[in-house]
This record gives structure tokens, sequence and C-alpha cells, in this order.
């Protein structure tokens, strides 16, 4: 398990026992900042929409010694991929979609490994990061894996068959973006607004 990975869980493990006393969530956070060697580590939990613990660790700028503190802001970064899984599962839940949809049906061009392109990329492919794509040619539009587009989109294809192997991928997201946006036909970030508004 990566680092990272490890880290968040234990977050999440240690935000349970909330109730039973800050100072110990404080001391387990701490003791992750130390054992992985952290810069800095924000911690908010959030109990029937009210912030119940708000505490900042470590240093937003190491070199100039600067205390990260509860104001400063973070790159919402890959999180913003959780917020798209629930979007879209939620979606698949009303029967708009289902898991097992080509995706190519979905965006409105082809996208097939050439190296198999009789296997149909899927959500669920998607989702896992097991749908062979990769993000060699970048990721910030779809035009890259658009054979119309660009001409070396076969780039964005590893060579094993869709759905039989891991690697983590941002175009597997920004393609549930665009599925979310047309299905919705509003764009991604208002979308994720107005239905966390209302959960």
């Amino acid at each position: 398990m990566k680092p990272l990975l490890k880290c968040f869980i234990s977050i999440l493990l240690c935000a349970v026992y909330i109730d039973s006393s800050a100072q110990s969530l404080d001391a387990n956070l701490d003791a992750v900042m130390r054992k992985y060697k952290a810069v800095g580590l924000a911690a908010v939990v959030v109990k029937n929409n009210d912030i119940v613990y708000n505490k900042s660790f470590g240093y937003k700028n190491l070199e100039s010694k600067t205390l990260l503190t509860e104001t400063d802001i973070f790159r919402i970064a890959s999180i913003s991929k959780s917020f798209s899984a629930t979007a879209i599962m939620q979606l698949i839940a009303k029967k708009k979609i289902s898991l097992d949809d080509d995706v190519s049906k979905l965006i409105g061009f082809t996208v097939r490994n050439p190296q198999y392109p009789e296997i149909v990329i899927t959500c669920k492919m998607l989702l896992s990061h097991r749908s062979s794509l990769n993000d060699s040619n970048g990721y910030f539009t779809l035009d890259s894996i658009n054979p119309a587009k660009t001409a070396n989109a076969s780039k964005c294809y590893n060579d094993y068959a869709p759905g039989t192997k891991y690697q983590y991928c941002n175009l597997n997201f920004n393609i549930i973006g665009t599925i979310i946006e047309r299905l919705s036909g509003e764009r991604f970030d208002q979308y994720i607004k107005k239905i966390f508004s209302i959960l």
C-alpha cells in the first residue's frame, strides 16, 4: 500500500474516534506525520453538517518554515475523482447508464485500444483504472485519445487488453467527467455543486 494511501486511511480511522478525544486524534495524526516524514497535513471532520474537528500540522513551506494553518487552501487535484465517482454512480443508480456501457457511445467518438479493437472499454474499467489507457499524451483534453484529432492517439493505450491490468490514469476520470456533462447537460463543476448541495 502506498504511504499516502496509508496516511489517508489512518486519518479516516482516526476520524471515527473524534467523539472520544480530540487530543488522541491530534496524537495519532502527529504520529502519522512523523512516520511518513510528511511536511504538512490538514484534517477536517464534518458531522451532521458541522465542523467538529479542524486542525493543521507541519508546514505549508518547509524552506521558509511557514506553518500550515486552518485557513490555507489546498488544490483539490485528484480528490475530485471521488466526486466524479459518486456522481456517475448516482446516474447509474437512476438507470441513466450502466457500468458496462461502451464509453465510445457515451462520449461521441471511438475509445478502443488499437491492439484490442474488439474489446469494449466500459465505465467500470474507467472507474477502476483498468481501461488500458495512459496519460502519455497528456490529460487536459480528450483530444489526446481522439483519433480524429490526434495522429498519435494510439500512444495513450498500453499493450495489454482493457480490463486485465491496473494503471492509474487521469484520462479515465476526465472521460467520466465528460460523460457526466453529456448526461446532465450541465458543466461538470456546476453539476457537482448542485448534487452535493442536496445530499
